[in-house]
């Protein structure tokens, strides 16, 4: 009878073994004293609700029947409209004393966390937070929640149950009083920068608005202030600061904001692309997208549904960062300059929202670096973005110069054309006027050019009429303004210059003219001109002196033509 007895003592003592094992199957236990300073979530398990709300007790059963799986990577991410999730984690409490440690979970936007801690001695404390609760407690922007629990010596179970319509990412952190307040001054510093960033650089654009008029700086401040809003919304500031009593508005804005942001960001898009230019269809299917995304938002609004307007809100950001880099890409193959910093800028945004993604759903170590990757490629992007509108603005105003240029000059021999001239030399009349200055004004005529033209064709007339326009163009001071006045007709104005130096001017004028050959062919063509002056005297308008200088011009040609006539009323 003995021998039965002693083999069935050990069987049934390493079977009673073996459910204390399971009790705790799956729970790896953490040592205080050596928790990691990083997300603790790859030692987590986790439950997905299925029906109706679990108590503490019945989830601790759960976790203890083996319940729970342990199956997460760096921080757990249920998606948009996930069903309630529990989490646990075990910690031994190795310091034989009560120890005080921060709980960072979670992220700002979260409806709800039920945190509990099951202490050694059995006792139970718990804190329900969230943004939908007002003044939600322990609320830390852009950390999460942040809670100080008192941890008994012994084991120490922390289980967590959240709850949210939202994206439901649940990164967890237990850190020192030293570490907590480290982590929190170091994002202080980091979105102090972030927001004086983005602000500055909004309310400088905002300014160009005013000086330029260009609706392009307009979009631009737009857009920055909307992204300024929405990470001011979703990282927990506004909550916390401006509107802590009000969770009904903090249930939508993060997600309004969004779209907001995406819509803007399109419309400067398509003005800094130039789309209605370069890709018309383009520009209206940007304009059918946002404009069907606003009203989707409108009525998610109107049925108060935060699930709606969570998938408008992350399927409008997802399209529009992959759709602003293909439109970067699309502008490069198009050989735009500004396409370049817009492909750049654009990449560094899509990076830094990969980056992010990538670590909240556990593809790579989450670290407060790559969790905050988004805001990094922002304020890359911003900057790239503000360069390629200068460097836009450059381009659009070098282009505009150049076609002022080409609009004041003579399309045939690169003259200043009538307006050009009229423009040029008023001020010029008007401080010879004024200071009693001497000045001069030549009117010319190339004598029979319309039988030129009759006789060898017209290519030949513009040949002459180059020809002479260079020759003038070559004989002229810097100060001198040439002009092509109309058909074979030119003008001069010569500033600081007498009648005698305008006569001694025109004649060496007259004799080179005379002495230039066109060639045609196996021929040349000789050409004579003819020339009027007239000169500045008190009491005398510009407007006086050209109709002088016609009039001289007029009796050159009836005198004989090839001449130099002055007025007499000099």
């Amino acid at each position: 009878m003995n021998t039965p007895i002693t083999k069935i003592i050990p069987l049934t003592l390493l079977f009673l073994a073996s459910l204390l094992c399971a009790a705790g199957a799956g729970a790896e236990v953490l040592r205080l004293s050596e928790v990691p300073s990083h997300t603790l979530c790859c030692d987590a398990e986790y439950f997905i609700e299925g029906g109706a709300p679990l108590s503490l007790t019945e989830a601790m059963e759960r976790q203890r029947a083996g319940g729970f799986k342990q199956e997460l990577k760096g921080a757990p991410n249920f998606g948009i409209g996930s069903k309630p999730v529990w989490l646990h984690l075990a910690f031994d409490n190795d310091t034989h004393a009560e120890a005080e440690r921060y709980f960072v979970g979670g992220v700002t936007w979260l409806d709800r966390m039920d945190v509990y801690l099951v202490r050694a001695d059995g006792s139970q404390s718990a804190v329900h937070t969230g943004d939908e609760l007002p003044d939600a407690p322990g609320l830390t922007p852009a950390m999460g929640y942040a809670l100080l629990l008192q941890f008994s010596a012994g084991r120490n179970d922390l289980y967590l149950r959240v709850a949210s319509t939202d994206p439901m990412a649940i990164p967890v952190e237990l850190m020192t009083r030293q570490q907590f307040e480290q982590r929190h001054l170091q994002l202080g510093y980091f979105y102090g920068f972030f927001f004086g960033f983005l602000a500055a650089l909004s309310a400088y654009n905002f300014l160009l608005v005013v000086g330029t008029r260009e609706r392009s700086y307009l979009y631009y401040s737009l857009a920055l202030s909307s992204i300024l809003f929405c990470n001011f919304a979703y990282t927990g500031h506004g909550v916390a600061w401006l509107w802590p009593e009000h969770p009904g508005f903090q249930k939508f804005v993060i997600l309004v904001s969004m779209v907001v942001y995406n819509v803007l960001g399109l419309m400067f898009a398509a003005r800094f692309l130039a789309l209605k230019k370069h890709s018309p269809r383009t520009l209206r299917g940007i304009r059918w997208i946002g404009t069907l995304a606003v009203v989707i938002m409108a009525l998610a609004l109107m049925v108060d549904s935060q699930f709606v307007a969570a998938m408008v809100a992350f399927v409008c950001t997802t399209a529009f960062t992959i759709g602003m880099f293909l439109l970067g890409i699309l502008s490069v193959l198009r050989n735009q300059t500004s396409g370049r910093y817009f492909l750049f800028a654009t990449f560094f945004g899509m990076l830094g929202v990969g980056v992010t993604a990538l670590a909240v759903w556990g593809k790579i170590p989450f670290r407060p670096y790559t969790f905050h990757a988004a805001e990094f490629g922002l304020v890359i992007e911003a900057t790239l973005l503000a360069l390629g509108l200068s460097n836009w603005m450059r381009e659009n105003r070098d282009a505009l110069y150049e076609a002022e240029q080409v609009a004041r000059l003579d399309a045939l021999t690169h003259l200043n054309n009538r307006r050009a001239f009229m423009e040029l030399a008023l001020p010029y009349a008007s401080t010879a006027g004024r200071h009693e200055r001497p000045m001069s004004l030549v009117m010319m005529d190339i004598d029979h050019f319309k039988s030129i033209n009759d006789q060898y064709g017209h290519q030949t007339g513009d040949l002459v009429l180059t020809a002479v326009a260079d020759l003038l163009k070559n004989f002229s001071r810097t100060s001198d303004i040439v002009a092509r006045w109309g058909g074979e007709e030119f003008i001069l104005l010569l500033p600081e210059t007498g009648l005698k130096q305008a006569i001694n001017h025109a004649e060496r004028l007259r004799q080179a003219i005379a002495e230039f050959r066109i060639p045609v062919g196996e021929t040349s063509i000789s050409l004579t001109a003819s020339f009027g002056i007239a000169a500045h005297v008190a009491n005398l308008s510009f407007d006086k002196m050209i109709e002088q200088a016609d009039v001289q011009l007029y009796e050159a040609k009836r005198s004989g033509r090839n001449k130099v006539c002055c007025s007499s009323a000099v």
